[in-house]
């Protein structure tokens, strides 16, 4: 049954293995993997009623509740491509009560002609670096990168997830599908603000795994401290994404989590989770790791980080979006970067992200992470005009992160880094401008 979605039929597999099973837990209402696949087969039963039929697009509203999972896997057992609308975009999307799924009768058989590789679900990109654009993903795109994610960060069917990442987006949406599909348990979480309350879920639920972006981490530990280092023996893996995490950061967590699996992701909405670095490898730290799976390629076309696999969008919905997106059958990431002999990815910047100076090329992110490494909470670099050079670094130092002056700063940096790469500006900044991902938005502060 479900052949067409790999991704359902695990989830009912589950169920078979464990009915009784806790699938999902929020607030004070428990989920069982039979209730789970009942209301899966009612909200089928909603989609239905309301006319769509497998090729249509329903824009779901992504709020982090089971209603929401029952619409998101309903719809994929009827072949209705879901289209993931963050609920605070101010987008309009369908957005149904728990009660408009408890009056349906289970909605029961399949539709005949679905096939693994039809598209069933549309995310949008961040806009990061470019405007934001609509991406497709087929049944086996997603199922992919699910289990490539779940193989790597080794998680079964004994894990209890807490999910606090957004789930409109990849990161947050994989981590709830894998958890699902490995018959685990799921503990939703509004978001990651109420520090005390995320503590209390890992103490409560016997959490043993998490994603997490390090912007959220940051703010966790700040309020937190060292406290993750009670739960030391309890946490088999976690897993960041979103954005790069400081050295020290790394090397913290290692200290703090010494028998933990500590993940770190790069991908794009685009091609998934493309490659993972465990922090325990400490040999390549300063890499993205390799490949996360054997059948995940990664190539460099000049310069540029291309991934191809099974986790890749079948493409973007706007045709022009597609005519410069794939090079030779690889997706194009717009990242820079080389592969080591080893087989180890290092990157060097965004490609629109890069700056010239005197034509020589500077990722801002490695400049950041000079900075930080010299003792600076955060910063964030960007291109600043010069006569002479085209372009030169200027570095926004984070209000009150350290007690060192410009000069200081400057001083030490010349140090560790070639004369052209460092800062030729300096300024004051009360808070680094990110996304609802965490991911730093140079654009705001350059205008491009």
């Amino acid at each position: 049954m479900y052949s067409y979605s790999p991704l359902l039929q695990s989830v009912f597999q589950a169920c078979e293995r464990h009915p009784e099973k806790i699938a999902i837990i929020a607030g004070k209402e428990e989920i069982t993997y039979s209730l789970l696949c009942r209301n899966i087969r009612k909200a089928a039963a909603l989609i239905h009623s309301k006319g769509f039929k497998a090729g249509d697009t329903i824009m779901l509203s992504a709020v982090k509740e089971p209603h929401f999972i029952y619409m998101d896997f309903g719809a994929q057992m009827l072949g209705v491509i879901d289209e993931m609308i963050d609920p605070d975009s101010g987008v309009e999307a369908f957005a149904c009560q728990p009660e408009e799924i408890d009056a349906m009768a289970p909605f029961e058989g399949e539709p005949e002609g679905l096939k693994e590789t039809d598209v069933i679900e549309i995310l949008h990109t961040t806009g990061t670096t470019s405007k934001p654009k609509s991406v497709c993903l087929s049944h086996y795109n997603i199922f992919w990168a699910a289990k490539n994610t779940s193989d790597f960060v080794q998680n079964d069917e004994d894990d209890v997830e807490v999910v606090v990442m957004p789930i409109c987006h990849a990161f947050g949406l994989r981590r709830v599908h894998l958890t699902l599909m490995n018959g685990a348990t799921a503990v939703l979480l509004p978001n990651f603000a109420n520090v005390q309350l995320l503590f209390r879920t890992i103490d409560k639920y016997h959490v043993t795994t998490f994603g997490m972006a390090p912007a959220a981490w940051a703010y966790v530990k700040k309020i937190s401290g060292t406290r993750i280092s009670r739960f030391a023996n309890q946490l088999r893996h976690i897993e960041f994404g979103t954005a790069a995490m400081p050295m020290a950061g790394k090397k913290e967590l290692v200290e703090l989590l010494p028998h933990t699996r500590i993940c770190h992701n790069y991908g794009l909405t685009e091609s998934n989770r493309t490659c993972m670095i465990e922090y325990h490898d400490t040999e390549h730290l300063h890499s993205v790791g390799q490949p996360i799976a054997d059948n995940v390629k990664v190539k460099v076309f000049d310069g540029e980080i291309c991934v191809h696999g099974n986790q890749t969008m079948v493409g973007y919905l706007d045709p022009e979006d597609n005519k410069e997106a794939f090079i030779e059958g690889f997706f194009r990431t717009g990242d820079c970067g080389y592969v080591s002999d080893d087989g180890y990815i290092y990157l060097t910047g965004r490609a629109k992200e890069m700056i010239s100076v005197g034509g020589k090329k500077v990722s801002p992110v490695e400049v950041e992470e000079a900075i930080c490494n010299l003792g600076v909470g955060d910063c964030i670099c960007v291109s600043h005009p010069h006569e002479m050079l085209g372009e030169t670094v200027k570095a926004f130092i984070l209000k009150g992160s350290t007690d060192m002056t410009f000069e200081q700063i400057d001083e030490k940096l010349k140090e560790s880094l070639a004369l052209f790469k460092c800062p030729t500006l300096y300024e004051w900044i009360d808070e680094i401008p990110v996304n609802g991902l965490g991911k730093k938005q140079r654009r705001v502060l350059t205008g491009k």
